[in-house]
């Protein structure tokens, strides 16, 4: 994910001056890597304290990290463009410049996860004797994704899109478990009422949503975030975004099973039963 995607990404979170010096980085990124923390606060209006705690909240360590990231795509001509959708637009056109927005939707997502959270993810799971899932609106569809995938390797895995049948199931059982919730925006209500419910109960939450800070990711044991791409003008559902977490359940998948060999078989023997099922 571009340094200017992820600025451009978080503009609804800045304070005011957060925002100046946002957009004086947008309009002049070119002059970002010789500047320092007082001629970037000069230039944007803002202040130099200001400039570093920036520099940290579109997640990098330091202003040092955050200039060598905007020099390093300067020098490679690093160019990710999204493309929206036009009235009276060709088939042509809108099939290739949605096909160009998926593509950078799912390469902003690879490029910021992180192995260790992926590898902790997949422990979580390992470890839990019971999966419970939850999600709202298109992040449902995430989540039976999520379902269908770690049902076939034999992970005991629950999801109920009514929350007052899932929580009796989730406080009652005994098991060894682990909440999974899916929220792009990390804000829906129901998702974040249901995380802070798990955390007075002392049950691991693992979190997948959008680069940044939000309620979700705040009360998460683990958070997974993809990048925050943006949706066409006239949409009237989710599409990037989706794209993004398809993607990263794809990731974790894989990773799971890469760790665990022995569940190939399982997958096969699934496979077969469904054959068997249709012949």
């Amino acid at each position: 994910m571009s340094v200017i995607s992820r600025i451009e990404s978080m503009m609804e979170e800045y304070s005011s001056a957060e925002r100046k010096l946002a957009n004086y980085i947008i309009d002049h990124v070119e002059k970002v890597p010789t500047m320092t923390a007082n001629d970037l606060a000069e230039a944007a209006g803002s202040s130099a304290p200001t400039v570093v705690r920036f520099s940290k909240k579109i997640g990098f360590q330091s202003l040092t990290d955050f200039k060598i990231t905007v020099s390093t795509e300067l020098q490679t001509g690093l160019v990710e463009g999204f493309s929206d959708i036009e009235p009276n637009e060709s088939f042509y056109s809108i099939k290739n410049k949605l096909g160009n927005n998926a593509q950078v939707a799912i390469k902003e997502t690879v490029d910021i996860l992180e192995e260790e959270t992926i590898r902790t993810v997949v422990q979580s799971l390992e470890e839990a004797e019971t999966v419970f899932l939850y999600g709202v609106g298109a992040s449902s569809l995430v989540v039976e994704d999520i379902l269908q995938k770690w049902s076939r390797v034999g992970k005991p895995i629950i999801f109920e899109k009514d929350i007052h049948v899932l929580l009796p199931q989730l406080v009652s059982n005994e098991q060894k478990k682990v909440l999974w919730l899916v929220s792009n925006s990390g804000k829906s209500a129901d998702v974040v009422a249901l995380g802070e419910l798990a955390k007075s109960l002392n049950i691991e939450v693992i979190v997948l949503t959008q680069f940044g800070n939000n309620p979700l990711s705040k009360l998460a044991d683990v958070t997974v975030q993809t990048s925050r791409p943006k949706e066409i003008t006239n949409r009237s559902a989710a599409t990037n975004s989706l794209l993004a977490q398809f993607a990263t359940v794809d990731i974790i998948f894989y990773f799971y099973m890469a760790k665990n060999e022995y569940l190939s078989e399982k997958v096969a023997q699934t496979r077969e039963a469904i054959q068997q099922y249709f012949k």
